[in-house]
């Protein structure tokens, strides 16, 4: 039998070159999203920039970590001596990236490989700072492995390739430990499904070390093989478990993810017979609860959190962390995969125009799709998405911020669907937008409710047949022109979706659900009287009423509600500690 030495050029690995970047498969019946709004190139840098500000992030929480660490000095400088590097060479391909230098792309990729190859083994050297570091640098891997997946095809370097390959086993054999981590710690110990994760464990560290040993291609996919029946035998067995804490199931799919990748790098299927993950394998993002996004003024950083008791999925930052225009957030499963999308769009910013919305994928984090709504506006932007539709639609709404002017986009056509206006263009302070099935038809409709004006704050309800006017009521009185944000659940089991409403600033904090005629079933002051900030809403997954103050409440905290126990203490969570910006909220 002859054999391929990677030393020599591998063939092997350069017949994976074409498809080592390319993402994993999505489940049958999820829709793609057809790309527009964008250039390639444009699409190429943006998905590129949300990982490596992704490994940004992870690293300087990595150097905090370390720092409050009990370290001896020497071993503290040898750390941060790594630490820096990677944080430089990161820094640099961010850069090389943002100037579309695509040929110089893989070889600073390289780099960054070289610099956290070196992060790994002077932590496995210092215990200590090791765990200290543990969760960010579990999160720095899985930026690494999705900047590597999101980089593209085209590196034919065998080498390069060769280091990635061992890269990704090692990190599926950690995860892998990991997860029986996790299971034994939270769970009644399951001997059969912990013998099965260590037999699957094994099987990427065979791998590791046949790679190094410049194994033949043979003997490569018959371990990988093992390893697909093994991980198909451990995915049957967390189906058939019941209430898997949400840290193992976000476990169990990061696992998932890598063994994938490693699918996709090898040219060879994740599962037997080119299968699918057991459907009792719940995806860990089907429970993300709610969104959260940075005020106007502040950077636009992005928490998602995976419960209502503040457990994080996930956090970044939607746009160049040094934009000032924060970030307004929405939830809807756009691609039907049965998992919440991201939909970010910008607020106003003093020294950027024209950002785009930006959907990332709620399973793996990457960047969907970007487009920009209204070509020659500078201002912000209001959005509300809605879960995929019977007929295949996903759509999106966007609201230039302080007009009347709404558009509805379609983004498995990829292109925009309507455009109206809420109000007589002559009305300022523009509208809030929401979708939900208010008649009860089937049919999602669009609910806004006007920002502060001249005119009567009014919640208004149009149509998703016809965008005829289905209601139209004060959000306060006649008297009140204050402004008001609005979302949209069904709250009271009825099939209908129930209109919630939080005044803007400048008045009590109120927030109020109304039935579809305009009638108020609850109201309450979603924060302390005095305080004048305004309150934004949103629907958590629980059917949580969700409140983010506006801005000059210290620390911004979160609150959520049980519409129908209100007079239980809300449930607070503080999503970024120091910021007094305030915060938009987002939920399905």
């Amino acid at each position: 039998m002859s054999r391929f030495r990677f030393g020599a050029g591998c063939a092997l690995l350069l017949a994976f070159a074409a498809l080592a970047s390319a993402q994993p498969g999505k489940p049958p019946g999820v829709i793609q999203f057809k790309q527009f709004g964008a250039t390639p190139d444009q699409f190429w840098q943006s998905s590129l920039t949300r990982w490596t500000g992704q490994l940004a992030l992870d690293l300087e929480t990595i150097k905090a970590d370390v720092a409050r660490a009990n370290l001896a000095a020497v071993n503290r400088a040898a750390v941060n001596v790594q630490i820096e590097n990677s944080i430089l060479q990161n820094a640099e391909l961010d850069q090389i990236i943002r100037r579309g230098q695509k040929d110089k792309a893989f070889a600073a990729f390289a780099d960054v490989e070289k610099a956290l190859t070196g992060l790994h083994l002077v932590l496995s050297q210092n215990p200590t700072a090791r765990v200290a570091a543990a969760g960010a640098l579990s999160r720095a891997d899985t930026a690494y492995q999705q900047l590597a997946a999101a980089l593209g095809t085209g590196d034919n370097d065998p080498a390069r390739l060769k280091r990635r390959l061992i890269r990704l086993t090692e990190a599926i054999d950690d995860n892998a430990e990991e997860l029986r981590s996790l299971l034994n710690d939270l769970t009644a110990h399951d001997r059969n499904l912990d013998r099965t994760l260590a037999l699957y464990a094994r099987e990427p560290r065979l791998m590791a070390r046949r790679v190094r040993d410049d194994a033949d291609a043979d003997l490569i996919k018959r371990t990988y093989e093992a390893m697909v029946a093994r991980w198909a035998d451990a995915t049957a067995l967390l189906g058939r478990a019941r209430q898997l804490p949400q840290a193992v199931l976000a476990q169990a799919q990061k696992v998932d993810g890598l063994h994938r990748r490693l699918g996709t790098v090898l040219n060879l299927p994740a599962y037997p017979n080119n299968g699918n993950p057991p459907p009792l394998l719940p995806p860990a993002g089907k429970h993300l609860a709610f969104a959260v996004g940075a005020g106007d003024g502040g950077a636009p950083r992005v928490t998602v959190f995976a419960s209502e008791k503040g457990d994080v999925a996930y956090t970044f930052f939607a746009y160049d962390k040094n934009f000032d225009c924060g970030a307004r957030v929405d939830m809807a499963d756009l691609n039907g995969d049965g998992v919440p999308d991201l939909i970010v769009a910008p607020g106003p910013s003093r020294t950027v125009g024209g950002l785009p919305v930006r959907v990332y994928d709620g399973r793996d984090r990457n960047l969907l799709v970007e487009f920009v709504p209204f070509a020659a506006w500078k201002g912000g932007l209001h959005v509300a998405g809605l879960d995929l539709m019977r007929d295949g639609r996903s759509v999106i709404a966007v609201n230039a911020e302080g007009t009347q002017h709404i558009k509805v986009f379609d983004l498995a056509q990829g292109k925009e669907i309507d455009s109206f206006f809420a109000h007589d263009q002559k009305v300022p302070g523009g509208v809030r937008i929401a979708w939900g099935d208010v008649n009860g038809d089937g049919l999602p409709d669009l609910i806004t409710a006007n920002g502060p004006s001249n005119v009567t704050t009014t919640v208004k309800v149009f149509s998703g047949k016809n965008r005829d006017v289905l209601a139209e009521f004060p959000a306060v009185d006649a008297k009140y022109r204050g402004g008001a944000f609005v979302a949209a659940a069904d709250l009271t089991g009825n099939g209908r979706a129930n209109p919630v409403v939080g005044l803007d600033a400048g008045t009590v904090p109120l927030a109020r659900v109304f039935d579809d005629k305009g009638k108020v079933l609850a109201e309450w002051l979603a924060f302390d009287e005095r305080f004048r900030g305004g309150v934004r809403v949103a629907v958590s997954a629980n059917n949580n009423v969700v409140a983010g103050p506006g801005p000059g409440a210290k620390n911004s905290p979160v609150r959520l509600f049980h519409t129908g126990r209100l007079k239980n203490p809300p449930i607070e969570i503080v999503p970024f500690v120091g910021f007094d910006g305030g915060v938009n909220v987002g939920g399905r």
